[in-house]
């Protein structure tokens, strides 16, 4: 079931956690990058070394994409629900002061 958020200022702080799930993705990368390396420097060239290439590589790569396009996913929400935010407040700033006159 889908969160009530209650005030503005709880909906800032939800999007406001975008920021910190882009750091994990990107420290993700970062260790499939280490593990990529690793698997690359030490599978060797001979046959062996190449079929595990052959089968390890491409998954490796899929999964640094993957966590790439995650990581744009993830910033474009944030910034669209930071943009969303200030929307409201804007807009519910307008109405209060088109209202305090009545």
């Amino acid at each position: 079931m889908a969160e009530r958020f209650t005030a503005l200022s709880e909906l800032k702080t939800a999007f406001g956690k975008f920021g910190e799930m882009s750091d994990l993705l990107d420290r993700m990368r970062g260790k499939v990058g280490e593990i990529n390396k690793f698997n690359k420097d030490s599978a060797g060239q001979d046959d062996i070394g190449k079929q595990y290439h052959q089968t390890v590589d491409r998954p490796t790569k899929d999964l640094t994409d993957l966590l790439t396009q995650v990581r744009e996913s993830v910033d474009k929400v944030g910034e669209n629900g930071k943009d969303a935010t200030d929307q409201f407040t804007n807009t519910d700033q307008n109405l209060k002061d088109t209202t305090s006159g009545f």
